[in-house]
């Protein structure tokens, strides 16, 4: 067959952005970016459709800007979503374990507190987490393709429950070194029960990777966090020590999404405290879940305002990127996967952290498996059909995948098209050193 009469076409994920003089140009699915000088221009404006011996095709056609004519783009992105969400053979298991709904603070965004259907009085026994430990051993034994393991360790506030954390830990750990499957773990907490015991008995127990939440600067935290001076200076403390010997990461929850106060508790950490290559930092959306559906959308396009100045602001005063690149990703949630899930503190399963707590969400429990339910079907709805009708012709769909997928079942908005194209095209430059 003569390969140059076959047809081609230019990708429906192909991305143009013109900075000043120079135009680029991104293909959000094979994730390549070039910079197209005059004749490159020329070629795509002028593309018939036919294959050619020229430089400009092989390059396009190799990196993803021009594909096969009969290629299905939205049907291939859409396939590899079902192969991620039912794949048995997965390498890699993600667990979250909630071991208890309490919390130390009382924050006035925490989706848990705004949300009146969740029940906040769970706490795991000793006995509830000698059986959940042997769950995750039993699922891992099931699935011999397995080599690494991931456990976030969420709340409430987990660190009120080391005592379950390192029950479970120790009944994993003993199992992934006999198998020989990598464990590692994560934790998210406020930081004021993070002092050098329980940092280290955390390492001890193969905790790699650590979140502090700070909502601005001391006074704005303490009333935020319903917290006192000392707990702030608590806090700082446990961040500071902490960043000597791991690169932990801070997520600045700022009330109203605020600019001047996120900037403000950047300086502060990064300038004044000299933790700029000791720890990362992202200045997060708070979302109120209590909000009508019309001013959340509002909230957000506000966040994203400031959120684009901040990354300029931290740039120009830091020299560097503050958070990962774009990527494309098979689904918008790696949780949502029959081999992952998340266990609450009465050993029921539930899809997502955030509804843990729901009994409506419950999709199983470690002494009977997975339901099976309408609650767990749910998450697995293909993006072509649960996206509002623009969502397949965009060109962003494959770094994007329709934003979560709980907040699109409950009706949630943590997402403005328009404002997250920016944010990526911003970021996807800046990783080759060209800001906007």
């Amino acid at each position: 067959m003569d390969r140059l009469k076959e047809k081609y076409k230019l990708s429906r994920y192909n991305v143009f952005h013109r900075n000043g003089d120079v135009q680029y140009l991104w293909n959000t699915y094979s994730d390549a970016l070039v910079k197209l000088d005059k004749n490159g221009q020329e070629y795509i404006r002028s593309f018939a459709g036919t294959a050619d011996k020229s430089f400009e095709f092989d390059l396009l056609k190799t990196n993803g800007f021009i594909v096969y004519e009969k290629l299905d783009e939205l049907g291939r992105v859409c396939m590899e979503e079902k192969q991620a969400y039912y794949a048995t053979n997965a390498d890699e298991m993600v667990v979250a374990i909630v071991p208890g709904m309490g919390c130390n603070c009382r924050c006035s965004y925490c989706f848990q507190s705004t949300q009146a259907s969740l029940e906040r009085t769970g706490v795991m026994t000793p006995e509830v987490a000698i059986e959940v430990g042997k769950y995750i051993c039993q699922q891992l034994n099931n699935n011999p393709n397995t080599k690494e393991l991931f456990i976030t360790w969420f709340g409430g506030e987990p660190l009120l429950y080391l005592d379950i954390i390192e029950i479970i830990s120790r009944i994993v750990i003993e199992y992934t070194q006999a198998q020989n499957i990598k464990y590692a773990a994560g934790i998210p907490t406020n930081g004021q029960l993070l002092d050098p015991a329980a940092f280290e008995k955390l390492q001890e127990l193969q905790v790699t990777e650590i979140q502090i939440t700070f909502d601005g600067m001391r006074d704005t935290h303490c009333v935020s966090k319903g917290v006192s001076a000392e707990d702030f200076d608590r806090v700082l403390n446990n961040l500071f020590y902490i960043a000597e010997k791991i690169r932990p990461l801070v997520r600045l929850n700022i009330p109203k999404n605020d600019l001047d106060e996120a900037i403000a508790i950047t300086d502060f950490l990064l300038s004044q405290h000299n933790l700029l290559n000791k720890a990362f930092i992202n200045f997060s959306y708070v979302c109120n879940y209590s909000q009508p559906r019309e001013i959340a959308q509002k909230s957000y396009v506000d966040y994203m305002k400031n959120y684009l100045q901040w990354i300029d602001y931290f740039v120009d005063r830091y020299g560097v990127s503050h958070r990962p690149y774009p990527e494309r990703i098979k689904q918008y949630c790696g949780r949502i996967s029959v081999s992952n899930f998340c266990i609450g503190p009465r050993g029921e399963l539930h899809r997502c952290l955030h509804c843990i707590g729901d009994k409506t969400k419950i999709i199983g429990d470690i002494w009977n498996g997975f339901f099976y339910n309408i609650a767990d079907a749910l998450f697995f709805s293909a993006v072509d059909s649960s996206l509002k009708k623009e969502c397949p012709h965009c060109s962003y769909l494959p770094i994007c995948m329709g934003a979560c997928v709980k907040d699109r079942i409950k009706g949630y908005v943590r997402h403005d098209c328009e404002s997250d194209k920016q944010l990526w095209i911003k970021l996807k430059l800046l990783s080759i050193g060209v800001k906007i």
